[in-house]
């Protein structure tokens, strides 16, 4: 309780002038901390930005990717050519009378005994 008296003391022995601007300072600390740490505060509107610039990044690619896929589906759509082509890649189909040569490389050959 000591503590307090000599605050007591202290606050009452200053001028009003000089408890205003104290009672001023006190608050302005206390909104610059809330202004800095609160949910609202710089620090969190710092890491949402840095969040905003990673999923606009993130949607400018997607973007792109849907924006390829759409053409590649009005390709199917209208390009007899491109049906073919998807059938050889992903399907490996051929045409009948074709043929189709493998190339082996020698080190994946089994070795002759002796």
């Amino acid at each position: 309780m000591g503590l307090f008296k000599t605050l007591k003391t202290s606050i009452s022995k200053r001028t009003k002038a000089q408890k205003t601007l104290g009672l001023g300072m006190v608050l302005i600390v206390a909104m610059a901390l809330a202004a800095v740490f609160s949910d609202k505060g710089f620090m969190n509107v710092s890491d949402f930005t840095e969040e905003l610039d990673y999923l606009k990044t993130s949607n400018a690619v997607l973007a792109e990717e849907n924006t390829r896929i759409q053409k590649e589906i009005d390709a199917l759509k209208s390009d007899p050519y491109a049906i073919e082509m998807l059938a050889r890649d992903k399907l490996n189909l051929v045409k009948p009378g074709e043929m189709i040569y493998q190339i082996v490389r020698e080190s994946s050959l089994p070795e002759k005994a002796h």
